[in-house]
């Protein structure tokens, strides 16, 4: 039997970061190395990828496309390196730890994956396939997407300003996206999507997040009718993933916590207005 479905590789996947200050990132490619064959590859998303120029929408395109371009002659440097070098075995592992060091750039590499697979060009296409080309259906992205939409939205409508805040709630520290501090107390605003792969990861965020805001009520951070989830109804209607929506909004809803479809801006504008006209000077120079 052959024995290439033994082999080890490790991988980093390379993502795209165009602005520190918010983390985001988009997947744009993988690298993988075959320490007993000394074999470098790597697979990039092509320089023309208008999903990761729309996804930060305030990003100059050519930005991403020097970046691959540059990115792209780097890797392929690194790839004659190690074929001139014949680097293989531990120094090939310890050189690709060097290599995919985290550094603060556009374009940088993610954690270090191991795994035993096929031959290395099918592992990189796998790899390439499950990090890159569907990166942008995962349950991050639309809630992001949805995120953004909402910030826009708030900061043409509204005279306050909602921002992204860690509210300590007991031992745990709970990260919200919208969160504004008023004096009648602290109103909370958090989008949320049901388009996961499967309708048991649909259910697992949604319960992490009954959880989280249930976590908030309970150690008095904010009150069940300071609290918004904008909800979208999952993009597959299938019956799995509906009774998920239903089961995960009746929850919310238990807590006596609000919630709106996302698509109603004005009832969601409505929520973000109340407690504005007590609103304190310092709100209005923030």
């Amino acid at each position: 039997m052959s024995n290439t479905y033994n082999a080890v590789y490790q991988y980093a996947v390379v993502r795209f970061m165009p602005f520190i200050e918010t983390r985001e990132f988009a997947n744009v490619g993988v690298v993988l190395i075959a320490p007993k064959t000394g074999k470098f590859l790597f697979k990039l998303a092509p320089k023309r990828f208008g999903r990761v120029t729309d996804f930060f929408d305030d990003l100059d395109g050519q930005l991403y496309k020097n970046a691959i371009d540059t990115f792209t002659g780097e890797l392929e440097r690194i790839q004659l390196y190690c074929i001139d070098h014949g680097i293989r075995g531990k120094a090939l592992v310890d050189y690709f730890n060097e290599v995919t060091r985290h550094r603060e750039s556009v374009l940088h590499f993610g954690n270090i994956g191991r795994l035993m697979g096929e031959t290395d060009v099918v592992e990189l296409d796998k790899l390439y396939q499950r990090f890159v080309a569907r990166n942008f259906v995962n349950e991050q992205y639309r809630e992001q997407q949805m995120v953004k939409a909402l910030k826009q939205t708030f900061k043409t409508e509204l005279p306050v300003r909602y921002v992204e805040k860690t509210l300590k709630a007991g031992i745990f520290d709970i990260t919200v996206p919208f969160v504004r501090k008023t004096e009648q107390g602290t109103r909370v605003i958090k989008p949320l999507a049901f388009d996961q792969l499967t309708p048991l990861k649909a259910a697992e965020h949604g319960e992490q997040w009954v959880n989280r805001i249930q976590k908030l009520i309970n150690n008095d951070v904010v009150l069940p009718n300071r609290a918004l989830f904008a909800v979208e109804r999952p993009l597959a209607n299938k019956t799995d993933f509906v009774q998920v929506y239903d089961d995960i909004v009746g929850e919310i809803k238990h807590l006596g916590v609000e919630v709106k479809q996302f698509n109603d801006t004005d009832s969601i504008l409505m929520f973000a207005k109340a407690d504005i006209k007590n609103k304190t000077q310092s709100e209005l120079q923030h």
